[in-house]
């Protein structure tokens, strides 16, 4: 009567195993897609701040050749965006080729 009852609790054990052993790969296949999701965000996120550094340049130049050519159309195209800018030099000493106007890209979004 004793080899039937451990061969019912080895049974049961092998079943046991076999589910958990299921949902080990379960698991690990749900855990490799969000590690790649997660990876895909980071280097999202990695572009984008490279990308803000482009984008502050490319704003401070428009504001400089506004600025310089007195183009008050490219400023209004600036502060439709959200962006103010105002030049860092006293008025009649004209734009020095070092010192850009001061850019703030504050942007409503």
């Amino acid at each position: 009567m004793r080899v039937p009852s451990l061969r019912i609790w080895v049974t049961l054990a092998a079943g046991v195993s076999v589910v958990l052993a299921g949902t080990n790969m379960i698991l690990f296949e749900k855990d490799r897609s969000l590690q790649a999701d997660v990876n895909a965000r980071a280097q999202f996120l990695q572009q984008t701040a490279q990308l803000e550094i482009l984008h502050r340049e490319i704003v401070s130049a428009i504001a400089n050749l506004s600025t310089r050519n007195k183009d008050d159309a490219l400023g209004a195209v600036l502060s439709r965006h959200g962006i103010t800018f105002q030049a860092t030099s006293p008025p009649g000493l004209g734009m020095s080729p070092t010192a850009p106007p001061a850019a703030d890209p504050k942007r409503h979004r």
